[in-house]
């Protein structure tokens, strides 16, 4: 039963507009069906809270360059993944992943049904 840590977009993920990360692959991956714990800072003692459950509808290789998304995934446009991902338009997505992971940027989309949130 893997986790996911959030450290931003907590509140797009817990209204449900956030169904997806990106993430660099793992040694153990997620796949469809994995139940998936949700956390907020899970590295931070103080400010670690449970977030919820859900489960893994999707997990797809994606690599990310300055003008593209590659993802096995039908797309309205970059825009639109974006803001699913919970960035306010591409340009957002890219400085964040230029900054923190470096382009292009190959990794994996994981989605997700409904959070069922937890006490």
């Amino acid at each position: 039963m893997p986790a996911l840590s959030f450290s931003v977009f907590r509140d797009k993920i817990e209204s449900g507009e956030k169904r997806q990360t990106i993430r660099a692959v793992r040694k153990n991956p997620i796949k469809e069906g994995d139940k998936l714990f949700l956390f907020w800072k899970q590295q931070s003692p103080k400010d670690c809270e449970k977030l919820g459950e859900a489960t893994c509808i999707s997990v797809k290789p994606i690599k990310i360059s300055y003008g593209a998304v590659y993802c096995n995934i039908p797309m309205a446009s970059l825009e639109a993944f974006a803001i699913a991902d919970g960035f306010d338009n591409w340009d957002d997505l890219v400085k964040y992943f230029e900054k923190n992971y470096g382009l292009p940027f190959e990794g994996v989309l994981i989605q997700w049904d409904a959070i069922n949130a937890t006490d």
